[in-house]
């Protein structure tokens, strides 16, 4: 019997059109602002703490985003060498994006949307994406030790290339096609959970460690060598 092909899916990434400059201090963030087609550069917003913000058809280019950047959306948008270390924004949606060499350690996007995204050549150690639901999205390239994926769920999403040493997966819910491609997955918690999750390349002892981990599995490997 022929193996079913698999499609392979890309996000469906929105690229800026003509943008203006960025003005100070009406385009700076604040609680509810809505802005479109504005190019940000080298700008430091660390110090804001905003909620409800709205960006669509925008480019973030050398940005530190505000610390604070709740139930806020960002659309169809370009985040090239941006900051969003350590930003809390839970309930916050993602849709139609690029993050291109950005820096998210510690980043919060706890019960959020992530649709149609691609983060690439990017660190996101200690990031939490958990509950969050992810529609085709592809991490490629990055640095995602011990990140958070706890109860998130994904539909059409794709690993590449990328460090996992330590991330956590318990609970995680996959609707449809979840794929780790050439990933290290060494220590991973909650493998259990990726039930139906597909593999590709990457180290497979170190898999099978963590897999006896998680089930509970002591290996002993015998260093002994016969003397006959």
């Amino acid at each position: 019997m022929a193996r079913k092909r698999e499609t392979r899916f890309e996000p469906a990434v929105a690229k800026p059109g003509s943008l203006r400059p960025a003005v100070s201090p009406g385009d700076d963030p604040i609680d509810e602002l809505s802005v479109t087609d504005v190019e940000y550069r080298d700008t430091d917003f660390a110090e804001r703490h905003v909620s409800g913000v709205s960006i669509e058809a925008c480019l973030f280019d050398s940005v530190r985003f505000p610390s604070t950047l709740r139930h806020s959306t960002i659309a169809e948008s370009t985040l090239r060498v941006c900051d969003l270390a350590n930003v809390a924004a839970d309930d916050s949606s993602m849709i139609e994006s690029l993050v291109d060499n950005g820096r998210l350690t510690g980043l919060s996007w706890t019960a959020g949307v992530l649709r149609d995204v691609a983060i690439e050549s990017t660190r996101a150690d200690l990031s939490s994406f958990a509950q969050t639901r992810m529609r085709t999205v592809v991490f490629r390239d990055c640095d995602l030790r011990q990140a958070d994926f706890q109860g998130t769920e994904f539909r059409n999403v794709r690993f590449e290339r990328c460090n996992l040493v330590g991330a956590r997966f318990t609970g995680a819910r996959i609707q449809q096609n979840l794929r780790f491609e050439d990933c290290d997955l060494t220590g991973l918690y909650g493998i259990t959970a990726l039930r139906g999750a597909t593999i590709n390349g990457g180290d497979p002892q170190g898999l099978a460690a963590t897999l006896a981990r998680e089930l509970g599995i002591v290996v002993e490997w015998n260093t002994d060598l016969d003397e006959n």
